[in-house]
């Protein structure tokens, strides 16, 4: 009888804690992301705070849309003030000469990395440097926007 009680209790909190998709003091943030007037799908998305607090982080989707998350993705962000980073890059395959395995069994060491194209000019990848911002009010935020120019 002892264990019904604590497992229905046991389940009772995990079903609590699972109602709200939100972390704890975390208010709802989306946005979007345009480069030169066009979405801009599979850009990481970084929120620095201002001050004390904890950053967060989203990523874009084919309409550029993004919600951020603290700990989980889309768990929301804290109220305050952000510096933002703006992030994607891709791995230039033209510059990969041999397949990186073939190199590590031949010379017991792998490869360097083949350098990375940006595709978001690189000052955008510093919060501090990169000129965006956003405030996340109390309320939370479905109305973020940030639009990038590569001119």
């Amino acid at each position: 009888m002892r264990y019904a009680i604590f497992a229905a209790a046991l389940v009772a909190l995990v079903i609590t804690g699972c109602s709200n998709d939100l972390m704890p003091g975390a208010v709802e943030a989306k946005g979007v992301v345009l480069l030169d007037g066009a979405p801009l799908e599979g850009a990481t998305v970084i929120f620095s705070p201002v001050g004390d607090g904890r950053s967060a982080n989203g990523r874009t989707d084919e309409a550029g849309a993004f919600s951020l998350g603290t700990i989980a993705p889309a768990d929301g962000v804290l109220p305050g003030e952000y510096q933002v980073a703006i992030i994607k890059s891709l791995v230039d395959e033209s510059r990969a000469t041999e397949d990186p395995m073939a190199i590590q069994e031949r010379t017991g060491q792998f490869p360097p990395s083949p350098p990375n194209i940006n595709i978001v000019p690189r000052k955008f990848a510093n919060p501090e440097r990169s000129g965006l911002t956003a405030s996340v009010s109390d309320e939370g935020t479905t109305e973020l926007k940030f639009e990038i120019e590569t001119k």
